[in-house]
């Protein structure tokens, strides 16, 4: 279901963060609530969140960058808004000056669609599984250490290289996953933190009733130790003239950036950062334009 341009970051205006900000909220404060929350997002990573909340019978929740943090049956608003860069729906492209993810995040933790993560994380004495991504890490980490210290104990968190992006008081909370969790459950860097996750909740939680972090941390090293982690594909190093020129080639049998990306990848071994590839695609398709 796309969402209508009113209800996209397109529709923002050019403003200090906190105005941008005050927007957004006023602006997700007036749409219908038309769908369950879990039912706008879909991919693998999300799937095995899913997969994870079945095995456990847990309540899952979803960590939203237009709305903040969601249960997954709870009905929202059809919104597009991202935190990442180069895309038409990127919230920094409104903001003049430095964006502050942590700051915009606890802006929408007071709006009008999130809980709490008192509410969210209080309501049992189970422990509580975080999965996140880099760019989410900073975004969330500051709020997080909010948490009331009994809360925190029962903390675990998955992500690939997430140490430095987190505040250090969340940093003993890192499950200790890396790249043998590729041999176990193979995926791509994007699910990386879903993939650890459901590994842990297979291999750790069936197993283990009490969350005791240390023996839930050990028992992650236990189930990869002597697991190799699997030999990686080296891709050659392109200029951007180079990748352009690989685009426009690629560009004559096939359309959409997602395929071009894939192609350029799979079938020329290319290595291209998303938002760089974002960038020259672009270029390519005006280059194509007729004029």
């Amino acid at each position: 279901m796309r969402p209508p341009a009113t209800a996209t970051a397109v529709s923002l205006p050019f403003d200090s963060q906190a105005a941008v900000q005050s927007a957004w909220i006023g602006k997700i404060q007036t749409l219908q609530k038309e769908v369950r929350a879990g039912a706008l997002y879909a991919g693998r990573g999300f799937g095995l969140a899913v997969e994870a909340a079945r095995i456990t019978e847990a309540r899952l929740y979803i960590l939203s960058a237009g709305l903040g943090l969601v249960a997954a049956g709870q009905r929202v608003p059809v919104y597009g808004l991202t935190v990442s860069g180069g895309h038409a729906e990127s919230v920094p492209a409104k903001v003049t000056g430095e964006f502050d993810g942590a700051a915009w995040f606890a802006g929408l933790l007071s709006g009008p669609h999130s809980k709490r993560w008192a509410d969210a994380a209080g309501r049992s004495s189970g422990r509580v599984l975080v999965a996140l991504t880099r760019p989410y890490a900073e975004m969330v980490g500051k709020s997080l250490t909010d948490l009331d210290p009994s809360i925190l104990a029962r903390l675990r968190i998955f992500g690939a290289s997430l140490a430095t992006a987190l505040p250090a008081t969340l940093r003993s909370a890192l499950a200790p996953y890396d790249e043998r969790l590729d041999a176990v459950l193979p995926g791509t860097r994007a699910d990386f933190s879903q993939r650890a996750l459901l590994h842990f909740v297979r291999t750790v939680v069936a197993r283990h009733g009490e969350p005791d972090r240390s023996a839930d941390f050990e028992a992650v090293e236990a189930a990869l130790d002597g697991v190799a982690p699997p030999d990686r594909l080296h891709r050659p190093r392109r200029t951007d003239e180079e990748i352009l020129q690989l685009i426009l080639a690629h560009l004559r049998s096939q359309s959409g950036i997602a395929r071009v990306l894939r192609a350029l990848r799979d079938e020329e071994g290319v290595a291209c950062e998303q938002a760089r590839f974002s960038r020259l695609y672009r270029a390519a398709v005006v280059q194509r334009t007729p004029s």
